[in-house]
């Protein structure tokens, strides 16, 4: 896949375009079957007609008049066919290879590291992965077709005015490279206008995302006359933006319109003359000002698509600029996890994040070994350093100085989609997809069996809790879980991890909103998802960790305090004996602020 993301973003716009194409070749070639059918289809109009005329005026017969006609009506009821299977075939075509380009674009971006995600908004992402391709999709399905087609008609055209005299063939042909050449250099000025406003509206997606997403704070703490000038100042973005394309689609319409009215007054006075000297028939006299009509209509709707060929060579732009991304994280794959459980070695490790200015280390000279199949807890204050560190344990950012290790490989050695298989997470904010519970635990992975599903709820004694809801497994859930408790939500995300029996487990605050209710449920859920495996379980109470083999507290990115669990409960100078002093529900911040 990085190979394929490599050929593209190597090319330019329209290049890069081409060989998203090209691997459809079977369907490009249907398609440009039907295109130069119902490419050559308008020119047989007025050939018939002028034909007819001539027939007439030589005193041909009613037979033969009565078949040119027939002949005609034919024809014109091919064309609509024609124009039906033509919009069909460029839709399945251009869906197809956008698609395609869409899930190019979503596994690069879930490739790149954090400090990408934390410098761009989710909102500016859908802009780019879906609105950016969307305009490349119209693109192929209305202005590539209608440009072929339009090759097709112009090409047949010029031959068939050839062959009437030369002379007019040649001269329509040079009128036709000029209107041609015309619209093409204006609409490469074009192009710098409309991926301009396609990042503006990015930009606005993104404010709208993140206002959208604080609504409730913004509401209660009277924020919401920031929220609606903010919006306002990026939608004026938008609308200085649009307006400068404007300013060059109008342009490109004046300007073309001038050429065809001008060479069409020519065209029609050549006609003219040659008709009265007698140099062409009367058929042929209206079958040039007929292609003459014929010549500007496609040309006209290929100026009227600027806008779309615009957006389109933006969008293109823009998914390339994504393309080109490259993340901090270097994938070596030069290694590979040995079997099991994961020792876990730090080794001196150092971070600071790069997009700050200047960097400041939140981890500093961190150093564990943690045994394969033992769990530790690592508590500390807010903003200590405890969710940087999970961030280097899931390979999410790469250490500034020192080691991680799992099995004693280097994490940087091991790609990335073997980490992830062996690796697993459940944080404080569980994710559920607004779909039944058993593709919320199997994440629509249709390949795992049922009864897989029901021994790992049965293994964590939720087989009766999910038996419960109104329709079992196939209860669906409201947009984000709705439905669910967070305890509740947190239980399905167990089960989804337990499923995928990873060695390595992480718990970020995973029972920080327990309700009361699930408390009991979810507590003997960690308890089985960590027998056996490896486990770093991140916490604020001291409930969520009294039952690990090890505990490790983190102030200011240093390690202050190391030790089992059952050797801290025994020294009352440690910080855990204090935060046991003070009660299980105890919070790490209030205890040793």
């Amino acid at each position: 896949m990085l190979s394929s993301v490599a050929r593209v973003s190597g090319r330019t716009h329209w290049g890069a375009l081409f060989g998203l194409i090209l691997p459809h070749r079977a369907r490009v070639a249907a398609m440009s079957l039907v295109l130069a059918v119902a490419g050559g289809l308008p020119l047989l109009g007025p050939l018939l007609i002028a034909q007819f005329i001539d027939d007439a005026g030589g005193g041909a017969g009613r037979r033969r008049l009565l078949f040119l006609a027939v002949i005609y009506v034919a024809v014109g009821l091919a064309r609509q066919l024609m124009s039906v299977a033509v919009a069909w075939r460029a839709a399945d075509l251009a869906w197809r290879v956008t698609n395609e380009l869409r899930s190019r674009l979503t596994r690069h971006v879930l490739d790149l590291d954090l400090a990408f995600h934390r410098t761009t908004s989710p909102g500016e992402l859908v802009s780019r992965v879906d609105g950016d391709v969307t305009a490349v999709s119209e693109f192929i399905a209305h202005f590539a077709v209608k440009a072929v087609a339009a090759v097709v008609t112009l090409s047949g055209l010029i031959a068939v005015l050839l062959l009437r005299d030369w002379r007019i063939g040649l001269g329509l042909a040079l009128y036709l490279g000029t209107a041609v050449l015309t619209v093409f250099l204006l609409r490469n000025k074009a192009v710098d206008e409309a991926a301009s406003e396609q990042a503006a509206t990015g930009r606005m997606l993104g404010e709208v995302e993140e206002r959208l997403t604080g609504a409730d704070d913004l509401r209660a703490n009277g924020g919401g006359s920031h929220a609606v000038a903010t919006f306002q100042a990026a939608s004026a973005a938008v609308l200085r933006s649009a307006l400068q394309r404007e300013k060059q689609g109008v342009t490109l319409w004046v300007i073309s319109n001038m050429v065809f009215v001008l060479g069409g007054l020519i065209i029609l006075a050549v006609d003219a003359a040659l008709l009265r000297n007698g140099t062409i028939t009367l058929g042929t006299a209206y079958l040039l000002f007929q292609y003459t009509q014929i010549l500007r209509e496609p040309l006209d709707k290929l100026a009227d698509e600027t806008e779309r060929v615009q957006r389109a060579a933006g969008g293109m732009s823009r998914a390339l600029q994504l393309l080109d991304e490259e993340s901090a994280l270097v994938e070596r794959s030069d290694g590979s996890l040995p079997p099991g459980a994961l020792e876990l070695e730090l080794d001196q490790v150092a971070f600071s994040y790069p997009d700050e200015d200047p960097p400041v280390p939140v981890l500093d000279g961190v150093s564990l070994t943690l045994g394969a199949g033992r769990s530790i807890g690592v508590l500390g204050r807010t903003g200590s350093g405890k969710t940087t560190l999970a961030r280097l344990l899931l390979r999410l950012v790469d250490p500034t100085a020192g080691v991680v290790q799992f099995g004693g490989v280097d994490l940087c050695s091991v790609p990335r989609a073997q980490l992830r298989a062996r690796t697993g997470v459940v944080s404080q904010e569980v994710h559920l997809f607004e779909a039944s519970i058993r593709d919320n635990l199997t994440l629509f992975d249709d390949n795992v069996p049922d009864t897989e599903v029901r021994a790992a709820l049965e293994a964590l004694d939720l087989q009766g809790w999910v038996e419960a809801m109104p329709d079992g497994l196939g209860t669906v859930l409201g947009p984000g879980g709705r439905g669910l408790s967070a305890g509740e939500g947190q239980l399905i995300a167990l089960a989804r991890l337990f499923l995928r029996s990873p060695d390595f487990v992480l718990l970020d605050e995973a029972s920080s909103r327990i309700d009361p209710a699930t408390e009991e449920r979810v507590t003997h859920a960690i308890d089985r998802l960590l027998a056996g495996r490896t486990a770093v379980v991140i916490a604020h109470r001291l409930s969520t960790v009294e039952r690990l083999d090890e505990m490790m507290f983190i102030e200011d990115g240093r390690v202050v305090e190391r030790g089992s669990t059952a050797d801290l409960r025994d020294d009352p100078t440690s910080r855990y004996a204090g935060l046991i002093a003070a009660g299980s529900g105890a919070l790490v911040d209030e205890v040793t602020a």
